[in-house]
């Protein structure tokens, strides 16, 4: 019968790495939505409010597909 020992340790690292991926998303998304956010304030106090709508969108949209990316 052949050891299962290292599927096993493959499987813990993965589920480790894995986790440790959702958690890089996670903090990149948050920077990406404040970096935008900003974009999209600054933007507003100036002439380009379609700019700050558009900016806003893409952040929800990306903030969309990284939420369901995890699940």
């Amino acid at each position: 019968m052949p050891d299962t020992k290292p599927i096993e340790k493959a499987s813990q690292v993965s589920a480790a790495d894995l986790a440790a991926l959702r958690d890089d998303i996670t903090k990149l998304t948050a920077s990406i939505s404040e970096l935008v956010f900003e974009q999209a304030s600054a933007t507003t106090s100036t002439v380009y409010p379609f700019l700050s709508v558009l900016a806003a969108f893409s952040a929800g949209l990306l903030i969309g597909v990284m939420s369901h990316i995890r699940k």
